[in-house]
């Protein structure tokens, strides 16, 4: 699997964490207020379930971040403040889901408030975690806008130079570079200010001279072509 499938796979499971803890603490605090036993139980229930599964997205989010990042398990910048709300909220989430397991799914009366108290800390700090991390996809979201824009430049530099290669060049190079009158332009080991000023000046006898007739621009976008070539 790439490293796309496996961000797409993390930014879908981490809404499970989030929203199932908030619903298990909501589920524990009324059946907590309520004087109904069989209610209480139901949403007892609904609780310790929402909690579980809660904490099985969790771990499904944290694994996919895991190899997203190659096993970067604190980073820096909003990686680093995304990971100190993630790692607390997911670890004091199961501590509480695991105490709460030992007693059958059942939490004591003088420790339910505790439990009630540790769990909306939990959801709190899962939050948070989503928070930071779409804040962190929002700073990198400019980045990858620059680097798509470098791309397009990049390319409409290169069709440019082919068409400016057609037209100039291939009488003497040949429609596909490899040479007729003129050398094989493949695989040049030349630097591109050298080819610039070959093709600025031309070769007594054997190359024209484009100074007057090609832009530096159109200069630089052949060189780009040429590269393609490579």
């Amino acid at each position: 699997m790439n490293a796309n499938l496996w961000r797409e796979i993390h930014g879908g499971s981490t809404h499970f964490p989030i929203v199932l803890l908030l619903a298990s603490v909501v589920f524990d605090f009324v059946a907590w207020r309520s004087h109904d036993e069989t209610l209480r139980r139901g949403l007892h229930a609904a609780g310790f379930g929402s909690a579980i599964i809660g904490l099985v997205g969790a771990f499904g989010a944290v694994t996919a971040g895991l190899i997203m990042t190659r096993g970067r398990i604190v980073g820096h910048g909003f990686e680093r403040t995304h990971h100190l709300f993630v790692w607390p909220a997911v670890i004091s989430c199961a501590l509480l889901v695991l105490w709460r397991h030992l007693g059958s799914g059942r939490i004591p009366g003088r420790g339910l408030g505790t439990y009630l108290a540790g769990m909306s800390v939990a959801a709190a700090l899962m939050i948070g975690a989503g928070y930071s991390g779409g804040r962190m996809l929002l700073a990198a979201a400019p980045e990858n806008s620059h680097s798509e824009r470098l791309l397009s430049n990049q390319q409409a530099s290169i069709s440019a130079g082919q068409q400016l290669f057609l037209k100039n060049c291939a009488h003497c190079h040949g429609a596909d570079a490899h040479g007729e009158e003129g050398p094989d332009l493949h695989n040049l080991d030349w630097t591109d200010q050298q080819i610039a000023t070959r093709i600025r000046n031309g070769k007594k006898g054997q190359m024209p001279a484009f100074a007057g007739k090609l832009s530096e621009e159109n200069i630089n976008d052949v060189i780009a072509y040429l590269r393609t070539l490579n």
